[in-house]
């Protein structure tokens, strides 16, 4: 955990995980949200230190606050301001125009909305604070996921035909553009196997290509189906963005049986449990790998043993890497979801103690019309 304090007041950090993230957030905190730049040389020194940084050209008279307010959004990226047509041309630049800098791809890039719109700003400055295509790790993983944009990811092995997806993936995105937030993952590091897991993809199915919108909410997914080529990339998108295409819903079979007191559900038959109107129904959802859901899985059985006898109460469970569930987000293992009889609309997440007692107390504080 990090925080900042000021004048003894604390904050937590909320800023990228790389060293440049971290001087950048501290810079924007304290300090204005937008830099005055009175030279051609404290412009180009601003730019110099700055990895990522954005000048606005504008005259005095001009409405800085949609500028201003973007620049307090984005913590990543350092905002300065010219005021002197003198100093815009010694720099290439027109007055009233803004342009951005960045470590990589095409360096720089010119503002092409309305400058007065914050959210035009904000959104300039975030598609050109990555890479047009990146390499997915756990330093920036947070931050892809907070981006904004709906997800293009690859997910491939470094082998022949692992390298080949990856080429035509990258040009590809020359013609997508950003739009898409693109990145290429393999399968060999825990946060790439996490992040396959996260968005069911199997090892065997590598090289392949998932569209993720929403990631960091309501995620829904759409698998590239066929051969992984430039074109074929192309019209993936295309068909998405036209409502050609359904989305990638994974489910294990049905279970013919069903052994202990949890019930064990699969993506297709989710919800035909779940909206029983009769039912309270508790649902862990689990991953194979998660030390917490194994630590948790006795206590779990005993729960579901202890309320056998209440017809109006399920206790179950799904497996969340090999199930996609639609309209239900998964953040963490074990996420625990109750949806209560009469109420189906309005799931409730579980927040009691991991014991016998501690769920037993909890659903009788909050499942409808039963004791237990």
């Amino acid at each position: 955990t990090i925080r900042l304090f000021i004048d003894g007041k604390d904050q937590e950090y909320t800023g990228g995980r790389t060293s440049d993230g971290v001087v950048t957030w501290v810079k924007k905190k304290v300090g204005p949200a937008a830099v005055q730049l009175t030279s051609i040389a404290t412009a180009q020194e601003f730019q110099s230190v700055n990895p990522y940084a954005v000048i606005g050209f504008f005259e005095e008279a001009f409405d800085r606050s949609g500028f201003e307010s973007a620049a307090r959004q984005l913590e990543s990226v350092m905002f300065g301001y010219v005021s002197s047509p003198a100093v815009a041309a010694g720099l290439g630049a027109e007055m009233n125009s803004a342009k951005m800098t960045f470590p990589h791809d095409e360096k720089v890039a010119t503002f092409a909305g309305d400058l007065r719109s914050a959210n035009d700003m904000e959104k300039f400055a975030r598609a050109y604070s990555f890479p047009l295509v990146n390499i997915f790790s756990g330093d920036i993983a947070g931050s892809l996921f907070n981006d904004g944009r709906p997800m293009l990811v690859l997910f491939r092995d470094k082998e022949s035909k692992g390298l080949a997806a990856e080429e035509a993936f990258k040009k590809a995105m020359g013609t997508i553009g950003r739009k898409y937030l693109a990145c290429v993952t393999g399968s060999s590091e825990p946060m790439d196997q996490r992040f396959m897991d996260f968005v069911s993809v199997e090892p065997e199915e590598l090289p392949t290509v998932r569209l993720l919108l929403n990631p960091a909410k309501t995620m829904t997914k759409y698998r590239l189906e066929g051969e992984i080529h430039e074109q074929s990339i192309i019209s993936f998108v295309s068909a998405q963005e036209n409502g050609k295409l359904q989305p990638h819903m994974k489910s294990e079979p049905v279970p013919t049986t069903q052994s202990g007191p949890v019930l064990t559900l699969v993506g297709t038959n989710f919800w035909e449990v779940v909206r029983d109107p009769t039912k309270n129904v508790l649902v862990e959802f689990y991953a194979p790998w998660c030390g917490h859901c194994k630590k948790m899985e006795p206590v779990y059985k005993e729960v579901a043993k202890r309320l056998e006898h209440n017809e109006e109460v399920i206790i179950a469970k799904i497996d969340a890497t090999a199930n996609d569930i639609d309209g239900v987000t998964v953040e963490g293992f074990p996420t625990i979801k109750l949806w209560r009889a009469g109420k189906k609309d309005q799931p409730v997440d579980y927040d009691g103690d991991r014991d016998v007692d501690g769920f037993l107390s909890w659903l009788q504080l909050h499942a409808s019309r039963q004791e237990l």
